[in-house]
């Protein structure tokens, strides 16, 4: 938890990979949150030029600028193209953090030989509100 904290702390830019522009959805709700508590948010949907205001990008490697943290909401069976599109990214993001049943299992391994850290499994608003109770 404690590497968690720190990346979440030094972060300023997240992209949501797979942010839906509709309320009830998880990754709208968890993009706001974090969008709440700080963070620039970075919606990344292909069916979409923008959400919440926010330009949305097709794919990862089409933003401009530097990204932090790459929120991933795609299905698992996604996971290799996901690590293919992090992977295209320039600068690399300091971590990706697949969301629960987002896969990230298969190519963790291979994000983390390019430096990159992995949460898999795991919701970043939830680490979020145990590592902002630590403050």
């Amino acid at each position: 938890m404690d590497t968690a904290c720190e990346i979440l702390k030094d972060a300023r830019r997240i992209a949501v990979l797979g942010m839906s522009p509709k309320p009830h959805r998880t990754s709208h709700a968890i993009a706001l949150y974090m969008q709440r508590a700080g963070y620039e948010i970075v919606p990344v949907n292909p069916g979409h030029d923008e959400i919440e205001g926010l330009a949305c990008y097709p794919r990862l490697e089409a933003i401009p600028d530097a990204i932090d943290i790459v929120d991933v909401f795609r299905a698992a069976e996604h996971e290799h193209e996901v690590c293919e599109q992090v992977l295209a990214m320039n600068p690399l993001p300091k971590a990706v953090w697949f969301q629960l049943n987002a896969g990230g299992f298969e190519v963790e391994g291979k994000l983390r030989d390019h430096g990159i850290e992995v949460f898999v499994d795991s919701c970043i608003k939830v680490v979020h509100s145990v590592c902002a109770g630590k403050g």
